[in-house]
């Protein structure tokens, strides 16, 4: 009887050996992840290396599919899944009759990502941290799933850096971005990163962030934003901005205070950070500057703002809370600033012409069109003076012509008999 019990035990052994055989390699992963991959516990940048994690990493594999993943083991906690090839990703990525329940972080980042289906992502209720950097997605008209995030429930940290296809302008990705922020109920949202995405203004689209109620950090550095134009009254438990490296020559008064106003409100101080912008320190930027000096805001070293350019000139790579003098473009005495502000268009113009590596001194309109004139009136006389005299030029030209035919002839023919060098 004992005997027996071995024997049962022996075979059972054999067998569960020879499955995990099977289906696992000396990765650690399924074999199905073809040696590609490693899978087992270790350290990551999502808890700043801290704990080690059950993690499967296909970092640079060169999958152009994601069939592997359905056999994704399921105390797996953190997925690397980067550096791929896969434009578009299907319904059901992961196998939906498996549980993922320890699963934490999903890192998609650098895969040529263009299209995510509305049914992609299932039994991801536990992830805190989804990244899907650096890739090239379409999320407008027929490419739009407002749900594609509807199944993350935790889901606390959103990193969009330099995600969106540059085919499509950023406002009109932006307003697809809030259907999706309000479709897919993303109530836990604590941090949203939207750094690099070529964000010019949003404006039009003031509240894409109001559906996220519990929203800490907006990140929004290395874009193109020339002002603070969206809402945040909206946004009970904002407590940073990053606008880093925009193009920001100054606050407006209404951007300075909305941002006041939603401060006074708070508990807690509302950090923003605004280094290396452009700044312009001339007329217009006096209440800007005043305002550094002022607020409660924690303006994060703004003791080291400097001006990018500004009037009078000597303004230029002064510190703005050092700045004495404000003069305007067109003024040589003191002015204060006007009630007007730039633009969109007035600030973008003003920086090509007075912001760049080289700084340009600017023509009056009378200077440029009398150059103008100058330059069509010689082409004009030049054309005529060519016209009356065609058939002498005519002569001249045609000797000259034929040899360079001839010669042009020749080299051809001796460049192909020439065998062309070979690279073994």
């Amino acid at each position: 009887m004992v005997l027996g019990r071995m024997l049962v035990v022996i075979l059972a052994t054999a067998v569960m050996s020879g499955f995990c055989l099977a289906t696992s390699d000396g990765t650690g992963c399924p074999a199905s992840f073809r040696g590609k991959c490693h899978c087992g516990l270790a350290y990551s940048r999502f808890d700043n290396y801290k704990n080690k994690r059950y993690t499967v990493n296909c970092t640079n594999t060169g999958f152009s599919t994601t069939d592997m993943l359905h056999e994704l083991p399921e105390d797996t906690e953190v997925l690397i899944f980067t550096g791929n090839y896969v434009p578009e990703l299907p319904a059901n990525v992961l196998d939906n009759l498996k549980d993922y329940g320890d699963l934490d972080v999903i890192d998609m980042s650098n895969n040529n990502i263009r299209f995510i289906q509305g049914k992609t992502f299932h039994k991801v209720y536990g992830v805190t941290t989804l990244v899907l950097d650096h890739n090239d997605l379409e999320i407008t008209d027929d490419k739009e799933r407002p749900r594609i995030f509807s199944n993350f429930e935790g889901l606390e940290r959103l990193h969009l850096t330099n995600a969106f296809t540059e085919r499509i302008n950023a406002s009109d990705y932006l307003l697809s971005l809030e259907d999706i922020f309000y479709e897919s109920r993303l109530e836990e949202l604590k941090v949203i990163h939207l750094e690099q995405n070529e964000i010019w203004s949003i404006g039009k689209n003031q509240k894409v962030f109001c559906q996220l109620p519990k929203l800490e950090q907006i990140l929004l550095g290395d874009n193109r934003l020339m002002d603070f134009d969206f809402r945040i009254d909206c946004l009970p438990e904002l407590r940073y901005i990053d606008l880093e490296r925009n193009m920001i020559f100054r606050l407006t008064d209404e951007a300075m205070t909305r941002l006041d106003a939603f401060s006074n409100k708070k508990k807690s101080v509302l950090q923003i950070n605004m280094g290396e912008n452009p700044f312009v320190c001339d007329c217009r930027s006096e209440s800007f500057i005043h305002w550094l000096n002022l607020t409660k805001i924690d303006v994060m070293r703004s003791t080291t703002y400097k001006c990018a350019d500004g009037y009078p000139r000597t303004n230029r790579d002064k510190i703005l809370q050092e700045v004495q003098q404000l003069t305007c473009p067109s003024s040589k005495g003191k002015t204060s600033i006007s009630d007007d502000v730039f633009t969109e268009r007035e600030l973008e113009d003003f920086h090509n012409t007075h912001y760049g590596d080289h700084h340009i001194t600017g023509y009056s309109s009378a200077t440029i069109g009398a150059l103008s004139f100058l330059l069509v009136f010689t082409s004009s006389l030049l054309l005529a003076v060519a016209y009356f005299h065609r058939q002498h030029l005519k002569y001249l030209a045609t000797p000259l012509w034929t040899f360079v035919t001839k010669y042009v002839g020749y080299t051809g023919i001796a460049d192909e008999e020439t065998p062309r060098e070979v690279n073994v």
